[in-house]
């Protein structure tokens, strides 16, 4: 790939994850409950890009010891998810009528942080090559729609305004970007393994523990069917990258 193209690239798809957490958090004013397909879709090709290329990378790149931090990326991502409490709204609807505003924004930050990491994820895949920050830039993209429906759906639920809940749907739209820009800077070069192997970890977590659950929630065998076919869809891109 040519030089100044590889530098801008993870600019570029950081961009596009615009777009589908922008989709994800419009749809969250209107249509939550009909997003369950592409949800489904979205936990299979998160989990496919963290199969079938992150974790082989990392054993390719830095040894079969470097795939340990994996656990570390999985449990980080779940230490966030409780810390912000995503789905405490959910699981308690008396907290709907209730105020607690400041919880609605904290949880939001929360997720805010983890798309500023998504952005990372792809500048850091583009440091080890052009097809691995290709494929992580559409397991992020994939993932970004549910990431756009919590933010709104988490400040929203905690009785903020629509007002503020459209102001941190953008923050959620432009972290990626900011991540990966900082990539752009900083040369991970010798801590890739390590951080591939972090950032695989978090996909497993939030293909399993969050897209996937919330998909199912519809309880149709479509669901299952769109979850294959994003496996399916991420293994066949990888072999063609290949």
């Amino acid at each position: 790939m040519n030089p100044e193209l590889a530098l801008i690239m993870p600019i570029v798809l950081a961009s596009a994850t615009l777009t589908s957490t922008g989709i994800g958090g419009l749809a969250a004013f209107r249509f939550r409950e009909r997003l369950h397909l592409l949800l489904g879709f979205g936990a299979g090709a998160v989990i496919a890009v963290a199969l079938f290329d992150m974790l082989p990378e990392v054993v390719a790149l830095g040894g079969a010891s470097h795939i340990q931090l994996a656990a570390v990326g999985f449990l980080a991502f779940f230490g966030l998810e409780r810390y912000t409490a995503m789905h405490r709204s959910e699981d308690r609807p008396q907290m709907r009528m209730s105020g607690h505003q400041e919880l609605g924004v904290l949880s939001a930050g929360g997720l805010c942080v983890h798309s500023f990491l998504d952005g990372v994820a792809i500048g850091s895949g583009f440091q080890t090559s052009a097809k691995l920050g290709f494929l992580i830039a559409i397991g992020i993209i994939a993932h970004d729609l549910s990431d756009g429906l919590n933010t709104v759906t988490v400040v929203l639920a905690h009785g903020n305004p629509r007002r503020r809940a459209f102001f941190w749907l953008i923050i959620d739209m432009l972290a990626p970007v900011v991540g990966a820009a900082t990539t752009l800077f900083v040369n991970l070069d010798g801590l890739l393994p390590w951080v591939l192997a972090f950032f695989a970890g978090s996909f497993l977590y939030i293909g399993a523990s969050d897209l996937l659950p919330e998909a199912k929630v519809h309880d149709s065998p479509m669901v299952g069917l769109a979850t294959v076919i994003g496996i399916l869809a991420i293994f066949v891109t990888t072999q063609f990258l290949h």
